[in-house]
């Protein structure tokens, strides 16, 4: 156990001052620091990937809590210094869920508490929590590192399962994907990965601490199993991605007309829906072709409109279309909406519906699920932004489950997600039926409400991860998004260009790629999150072994 009362820090000495200045800070001060601490981390993510900001900020978090571990009410401490940090961490991360509520300020910013200070200090509680926890199990010695990763490995994946979950931009994803260090999700998952980010980013603060009999290699220890680790999983992961791209005979059309979320519904949609022909009359390409557009490509539902339907087979002639689009049904209790996925054939007289899926996974708020997976959520649908709800105030009703689609000769087997769901990797190990028939990852969003920023990237990054996870390779549409190609090792094959005759204000990305092969069934397809748990195990021992009063 750490004594209360505060005493003098040991170790490497360029790092013992720095140690002391920061396990005195108290009150506000600390707070405020433990809030910068975790915006810094969003360095870490995409666009940007600079790993080396998650290792200062973990490094000073511990840190704090070393200070906060040597207070007589050490639990509230430590919670709220986990609390404060998670806080920043989530706040500057997801900072674009704001956005809607800009949309039309006059009714939706007074609202802005919601996304600014309800989501992250929500979520922020978890990690709060997390750190509370693991200081019945904190000391003085290299151990509280493993402590550290076991604990706050263990609240990411509370944090991607409660309430349906919002796993954005856990720890393992600041790997930039298709590189070599990011192959290491396809032996254990995303959840794997982040554990061991952890412990590698936590272990330079083993180096000091406030015993003054713990040896130089005990300190430095932790730092060279991160070391080890970091080293054996470039080489590892470089080895994976030297083979080149296999490319299949199919073709796919990527096709983003980039309407601004603000002008979508402008004029009954027409300009949206003429883009679209033009894009599908002008864009190069050829029979036999896939044709994908975005989620809610427009701005109506595309299944119920037959006027719509007619002039998209006119245009489509003998390629095949994938699509995002509203599906309205009606049951016992009235009007069902689904955010769905469909994909079409032109015949020679009509348009044939060829596969079919519902969004399963929906998003907390957002679309507002009549299931009520967040308490309460029904009843807010009144004050959220028309941009996130649209199509369907009462809300979306989920889909069964995760599919794989079989389309016949149409389409290679695939497996859909729609926006949100690409954050989640079980959806494609747990796909029915058929799992092991699917041979392409279709990805369809709207990041156009994500606004400019940092979210469209951090989506595109996270999505790509699935693709590694899985080994199969990943046609991603997004509004305003990364519209792009990408192979079984997470790498960028083909990004959407932007097309000519853009309305002003648009920004449209087209491409016509080939579909790569996929890989072959990956560890983390055959044995889930097995190792993330073993590692868990393993780190309660280390942290065991090390352990001293």
């Amino acid at each position: 156990m750490i004594e209360q009362g505060h005493t003098r820090s040991h170790g490497l000495r360029v790092f013992t001052a720095l140690h002391e200045a920061i396990a005195r800070v108290r009150g506000m001060t600390a707070t405020l620091f433990a809030i910068l601490l975790g915006a810094f981390c969003a360095l870490g993510f995409a666009p940007f990937h600079l790993t080396p900001a998650l290792i200062v900020a973990f490094v000073g978090l511990i840190w704090m809590l070393d200070g906060a571990r040597s207070q007589k009410r050490w639990g509230r401490a430590m919670f709220w210094r986990g609390w404060a940090f998670a806080f920043g961490y989530f706040l500057v991360g997801m900072y674009w869920t704001a956005l809607p509520f800009l949309v039309e300020p006059e009714k939706h910013a007074i609202f802005l508490w919601m996304p600014l200070i309800a989501l992250p200090g929500g979520m922020a509680l978890i990690w709060g929590a997390a750190c509370a926890l693991g200081g019945a199990f904190w000391s003085a010695s290299p151990s509280r590192v493993f402590i550290f990763a076991l604990f706050l490995g263990g609240a990411e994946l509370i944090r991607g399962t409660l309430f349906g979950g919002f796993p954005w931009n856990v720890p393992g994803t600041t790997w930039a994907p298709g590189g070599a260090l990011s192959q290491v999700a396809s032996l254990g998952g995303i959840y794997w990965l982040t554990l061991l980010t952890l412990f590698v980013a936590a272990s330079p603060a083993a180096l000091v601490d406030t015993r003054d009999d713990q040896s130089v290699l005990g300190r430095a220890l932790p730092v060279l199993m991160a070391v080890a680790l970091t080293g054996f999983s470039w080489a590892w992961g470089s080895q994976r991605i030297a083979n080149d791209t296999v490319m299949t005979e199919r073709s796919v059309v990527l096709m983003d007309a980039g309407v601004p979320q603000t002008e979508k519904f402008k004029d009954r949609g027409e300009p949206v829906v003429a883009r679209y022909i033009e894009l599908l009359r002008d864009v190069p390409s050829e029979a036999g072709d896939i044709v994908i557009w975005p989620e809610g490509a427009l701005p109506y539902g595309l299944m119920g409109d037959t006027d719509a339907l007619d002039l998209v087979s006119a245009f489509l002639g003998r390629r095949a279309l994938i699509a995002g689009s509203v599906r309205f049904t009606t049951d016992e209790d009235g009007p069902v909406a689904y955010n769905s996925l469909v994909m079409f054939t032109a015949g020679a007289n009509s348009t044939t519906l060829s596969a079919l899926y519902d969004k399963h996974r929906l998003v907390p708020f957002g679309e507002l699920p009549a299931t009520k997976i967040i308490p309460f959520g029904q009843s807010i649908a009144g004050i959220l932004p028309s941009s996130m709800q649209r199509m369907a105030e009462n809300g979306f009703t989920p889909g069964a489950e995760a599919t794989v689609l079989l389309p016949q000769v149409v389409a290679p087997p695939f497996i859909p997600l729609i926006c949100y769901e690409g954050l989640f990797p079980e959806l494609i190990r747990k796909a029915s039926p058929q799992r092991e028939a699917a041979e392409w990852i279709v990805v369809i969003s709207n990041d156009a409400w994500f606004g400019g920023g940092l979210g469209p990237a951090q989506h595109y990054a996270q999505n790509r991860y699935r693709a590694i996870e899985s080994g199969l390779p990943m046609a991603r549409v997004a509004t305003r998004g990364m519209t792009a190609m990408v192979d079984g090792y997470g790498r960028e094959v083909a990004r959407g260009n932007p097309a000519a005759k853009d309305p002003a204000g648009w920004h449209s990305a087209v491409v016509r790629t080939g579909l790569p092969a996929r890989l072959e069934n990956t560890p983390y397809q055959r044995f889930g999150e097995t190792f993330y748990w073993l590692t868990l195990v393993l780190f309660g021992g280390l942290a065991f072994v090390s352990w001293r009063r």
